[in-house]
């Protein structure tokens, strides 16, 4: 068949060659699936962001092989954001989204219709990646069957399965295919999204001497080379360091709703260094982020993150210590927040499979407040509030904050309090080494976290060095740190009720590891799934060294979401890099803390959380040298 002919004129047949193609390129941009992947182009068109956003720079496409019919279908992300949903509407599947899932992840070949997956492109790292539901329990003649289809159907040059859960790690010696860690998917990332916002500022490159020496504002977005512990009130920062979602700088940032992202090299970086001491708008996603100059005259007065007022409580009447069997029965008003959830702990040991820290009690408010009077740092505190609300710029806060903690510091306190505590030290067994631990009505509160604000210290009992003095009095006077009175400024606190209760307990044994959780899946809203960091020993996941990475993995345990039923998964994000490559946990211990953490969870659960997996709590967990027994030493709120 002739498709022109011979009097045709060659302008009207370069017209009609054009309108054919570009007919058939615009009919393949609408395309709601593709039975081949033939270029760039075509990925591009399909591809969106992934469903969850563990990392960061990554375009993703749903993949569904019909098995019967031999035929492979790459979905389009702006169609169809579930498999099933596609799986329904287009290949007439009819029996519902519970029979679907319960046989087409399921560990039984012979239940399934349809082979699922994923196809990742790590954008930075130019490599295509095959992903698996971490959920999925399809076996390896399967998986392979499933790469061979897709290596056939697409133009990639070379494509690697991800090994992204604990039961593909184990059998990945079984595999004829090529695969990939977590850990090298993690090591060649360049951007990681850490607080999701957006936001206007200057841009400042900031050193972490400069930061400490320098004053900034709510109108800076800064640009770091290294990791603080605390931030001041500002926009935005951007770090070159990766941090864990546990990390001191993240949870900060989330809980004040600021944008903060992780690019390597971003204190050396020449786009970056373009918008330097430029008026921008800063946004961060979970695949990516912008930044472009805007008029400051326009955008200067813009606050996007306008804070509630957190109210404090506070009831001095409470004036001897609080023991263990006491704990639960006294309110957070008289012995802080620390202390309070530390009290729920030890009452779900007793019918759990976790331990807390032994030889618990409190030292509430009161006796920091009398010790404010004998030391005549309550008047400096009254004065310093006074001169700061009047007039804040004109008051030196570093030089007043410091002559208040050296006012509680230098006073002696009552030595009838000292001889209480070695009392009761006495009085629950026998040990001699304790912790001091921070427990104020300014922290761990359900709209407010306050991590790392405070400060905790070990005293030992008849030491000369490590006294029970020190550390009560050091403890008392971290209330007036800058970093603290700073963050509790940003969040409108009333900082004439702010008082410091202490919880004390025998100091934690040598550990083999130590970790965090968060007891719900902070990559995916609403879905299933506990975030668990762990490193070894007592090396921090809070404060890491620089290029020190820890576990971290997801755990999915449970029957809440049907996908789940009957399963124990551990998916995996990276792998510590202290552990010779090995998950420092083994999968039963974090089935088991997994459990634990549920039981909790359950405890403080209210009707003002419809969605249990939306319920966040963070948890300090460690497992102790020797015995690996499991002990849960605090638990507070997660604000995010």
């Amino acid at each position: 068949m002739k498709l022109f002919s011979g009097n045709l004129s060659l302008p009207i047949i370069l017209f009609l060659l054009f309108f054919a193609v570009t007919s058939r390129t615009s009919a393949q941009s609408k395309a709601k699936f593709l039975n081949q992947l033939n270029n760039l182009d075509e990925f591009d068109m399909l591809s969106g962001s992934p469903l969850s956003n563990k990392y960061g720079g990554v375009d993703a496409i749903k993949v569904v092989y019909d098995i019967k019919a031999d035929k492979i279908y790459f979905l389009n992300r702006k169609n169809y954001k579930y498999h099933h949903g596609f799986c329904s509407y287009k290949l007439n599947y009819n029996k519902g989204l519970t029979y679907f899932n319960e046989h087409n992840y399921a560990a039984n070949s012979d239940h399934r219709i349809y082979l699922l997956g994923n196809i990742n492109y790590y954008k930075n790292q130019k490599k295509y990646i095959m992903d698996l539901s971490p959920a999925d329990l399809i076996q390896v003649e399967d998986i392979e069957k499933l790469y061979h289809k897709i290596n056939s159907s697409t133009f990639f040059q070379k494509i690697a399965l991800l090994l992204n859960t604990s039961r593909l790690i184990n059998i990945s010696d079984q595999f004829n295919i090529p695969t990939i860690t977590p850990e090298t998917i993690y090591k060649g990332l360049n951007y990681q999204p850490i607080g999701l916002s957006t936001t206007y500022g200057t841009v400042n490159f900031v050193t972490l001497k400069e930061l400490k020496e320098g004053n900034y504002s709510e109108t800076d977005i800064l640009v770091l080379e290294e990791t603080p512990n605390i931030i001041p009130n500002i926009a935005g920062v951007i770090t070159s360091e990766f941090q864990t979602p546990l990390s001191h700088l993240s949870i900060l940032g989330r809980n004040r709703g600021i944008p903060i992202m992780a690019i390597k090299g971003a204190f050396k970086n020449k786009k970056l260094r373009a918008y330097n001491n430029k008026f921008v708008r800063f946004d961060v996603s979970k695949n990516s982020y912008s930044i472009k100059s805007v008029s400051k005259e326009k955008y200067g007065n813009m606050n996007l993150n306008k804070r509630p007022k957190v109210n404090l409580k506070r009831d001095l009447n409470i004036d001897t210590l609080v023991g263990f069997e006491q704990l639960n029965k006294v309110s957070a008003k008289s012995i802080g927040n620390k202390a309070k959830n530390f009290a729920v702990l030890q009452y779900l040991s007793k019918n759990g499979g976790f331990k807390v820290p032994e030889s618990a009690f409190a030292i509430p408010f009161s006796f920091y407040e009398k010790h404010l009077e004998t030391s005549k740092a309550g008047i400096l505190i009254e004065q310093f509030l006074i001169d700061y609300k009047e007039d804040k710029d004109s008051v030196n806060v570093k030089k007043r904050l410091k002559k208040i903690r050296k006012a509680i510091l230098k006073s002696p306190i009552n030595q009838q309090l000292i001889t209480n505590v070695n009392l009761k030290i006495k009085e629950l067994g026998t040990y001699k080494k304790f912790r001091f631990r921070s427990s104020t009505n300014a922290e761990d509160m359900e709209d407010f976290g306050g991590a790392g604000l405070y400060t905790s210290k070990t005293g030992i009992v008849d030491d000369t060095t490590k006294t029970i003095e020190k550390a009560i009095k050091k403890v008392w006077a971290s209330l007036w740190n800058i970093q603290a009175f700073n963050e509790r400024a940003y969040f409108n606190m009333n900082q004439e009720k702010v008082a410091m209760g202490i919880l004390v307990h025998r100091s934690f044994p040598n550990e083999i590891a130590n970790g965090v959780a968060i007891t719900k899946n902070i990559y995916r809203d609403s879905q299933l799934g506990v975030v668990i960091n762990v490193q070894v020993g007592n090396e921090s996941v809070v404060k890491p060294k620089p290029g020190v990475v820890c576990d971290q993995i997801i755990c999915y345990e449970g029957g809440r979401n049907k996908i789940y039923t009957e399963k124990d998964i551990i998916e995996v994000i990276t792998k510590s890099s202290l552990n010779n490559n090995e998950l420092i946990m083994s999968d039963a211990e974090i089935i088991h803390l997994t459990k634990q953490l549920e039981l909790v969870k359950a405890y403080y659960h209210s009707p003002s959380y419809n969605d249990f997996n939306n319920l966040g709590l963070d948890v300090e967990f460690k497992l102790e040298e020797g015995t690996r027994n499991l002990y849960l030493k605090q638990v507070r709120y997660y604000n995010d």
